[in-house]
């Protein structure tokens, strides 16, 4: 059949192997029982359930992006602006350039070294592992509790109060 006309199909059609050239137009559903593959761009304007996504390639988003479950990503992360990350876990090397800000406790179960960094907290610093600071430091209204060991003279600027017995 040659049709060079308008074609009106009332009813249910079956077609096998279609061919469409041009711009098609659908205002009702489309179900596709099997997969759909485009090789041009997707416009798509308003909401759009997708499961399952998988996306090869470079991806640009250019508004929020919200995910009810986790994101897995097995390269690296580059996040410019600020960043709200809450319960986050970092395991092997973490390096920071620039300032760590703590409005909360930092805590560190196993030795942290700190260096070329300037850590601003307005909270306490809980470590139970070794510090190993090297260079100058500057510490105000220090506490120790325990056994204190200096390998290096001490100096005061001020009076040394001691509340036990020295023992020399």
């Amino acid at each position: 059949i040659d049709a060079n006309g308008d074609l009106d199909v009332d009813g249910h059609t079956n077609l096998d192997n279609v061919s469409i050239a041009g711009v098609t137009t659908a205002t009702g559903n489309i179900i596709a029982n099997g997969s759909i593959d485009l090789a041009g761009d997707i416009d798509v304007d308003g909401h759009t359930n997708l499961d399952n996504v998988s996306i090869a390639g470079v991806s640009t988003f250019t508004g929020a992006i919200t995910a009810n479950g986790s994101i897995d990503l097995n390269a690296d992360l580059d996040v410019d602006g600020h960043t709200n990350l809450d319960n986050v876990s970092i395991s092997g090397v973490t390096t920071a350039a620039g300032n760590i800000v703590a409005n909360g406790n930092i805590v560190g179960d196993n030795a942290t070294n700190i260096s070329g960094i300037n850590l601003v907290t307005a909270a306490t610093l809980d470590i139970s592992g070794d510090v190993d600071i090297d260079g100058h430091t500057n510490l105000d209204n220090v506490s120790v509790a325990g056994v204190t060991t200096f390998s290096g003279g001490i100096s005061a600027n001020g009076a040394i109060v001691l509340n036990a017995d020295l023992v020399v």
